[in-house]
């Protein structure tokens, strides 16, 4: 009863949304008119103006900038200021346009939708108790809820080792390019020619920077500080010494070509250093329990017969 009175409800809320768009647009309409024969310039295509705004649907004139305004509001009175920023630099660094706020406000919306159908089902279940029907909703909406997260950090770190990965590449097209001649904002526009994926819209973002008339260094610092990575971060330090020093930048892209491919390799043999102990846990419980069964098993049974046990 209570689900089919808030169905009704629904339903006129959105009649009277609907009613007062249309009046709304016939007003409008007829003023466009009024106000078109008065200039002197009315016609039958000057009676109906698609690019107007009052034309637009009601739900995004009214409705959505309020339910945004909304969201904006929630999100900041419910998250520190130290938290959406952090959370605004995941997602600049996940390569997302989507704003810290409308990215809590969807998380709320979706763990709070998951509560909902799954404490319905859950009462609808008679197999179920009842510490059963409390506690599978409030499991499902803490998955829910921490799933945008974990999918969160899992892009911005895919992201950031595909950059890693394609720096070498960039920083030697780069080192070419300025030693054949060519300037450096033009040598950066070759380079991001060839380039794809996340390198390229973050450097194409750097070269958009340049062009507006923020400084290389500060560009590039701004590039290192939104994908975290530490070649970058050391480049633009590079660049920043040669812009004060008065040195080539070719001399710079060179030294970082070669630092980072040696940065490269240490990873490399950090990770492999690392793998033994990574790969003892697994082997200790999956492997050697194994291999006692196989080696222990035979002499066991051996012991068992010949005592009788």
């Amino acid at each position: 009863m209570a689900l089919l009175d808030v169905s009704a409800f629904l339903v006129a809320v959105a009649l009277f949304g609907l009613a007062r768009w249309q009046r709304e647009r016939r007003a409008a309409r007829w003023q466009h008119i009024v106000t078109s024969r008065l200039a002197g310039e009315w016609t039958m295509q000057a009676a109906i103006d698609p690019d107007d705004e009052l034309y637009a649907p009601y739900w995004n004139r009214v409705i959505w900038p309020k339910l945004t305004r909304f969201s904006v509001r929630m999100a900041k009175r419910l998250t520190p200021a130290n938290v959406r920023r952090e959370l605004d630099q995941k997602l600049k660094l996940a390569g997302s346009k989507q704003t810290a706020e409308a990215f809590f406000m969807m998380r709320v919306l979706i763990a709070l939708t998951a509560l909902l159908v799954s404490a319905t089902l859950a009462f609808l279940l008679p197999s179920l108790s009842l510490a059963e029907r409390c506690l599978a909703p409030l499991v499902v909406m803490i998955a829910v809820y921490l799933f945008p997260a974990i999918h969160l950090n899992t892009r911005a770190e895919r992201r950031l080792q595909e950059i890693d990965r394609d720096l070498p590449e960039v920083f030697d097209l780069l080192s070419v390019s300025v030693e054949a001649g060519l300037a450096f904002d033009a040598a950066l526009r070759k380079v991001v020619g060839r380039l794809s994926g996340a390198t390229r819209d973050e450097f194409s973002r750097v070269l958009g920077d340049m062009q507006l008339g923020i400084p290389r260094a500060q560009s590039l610092a701004q590039l290192a500080q939104r994908t975290r990575s530490a070649p970058l971060r050391r480049f633009a330090g590079l660049v920043a010494q040669s812009d004060r020093t008065g040195g080539g930048i070719g001399a710079a892209l060179k030294i970082q070509a070669r630092d980072i491919k040696a940065y490269r390799a240490a990873r490399a043999r950090e990770r492999a250093a690392a793998l033994p102990i990574k790969i003892l846990m697994p082997m200790v419980m999956f492997i050697f329990p194994a291999m006692f069964v196989i080696i222990l098993g035979p002499a066991v049974v051996s012991v068992v017969r010949t005592f009788h046990l």
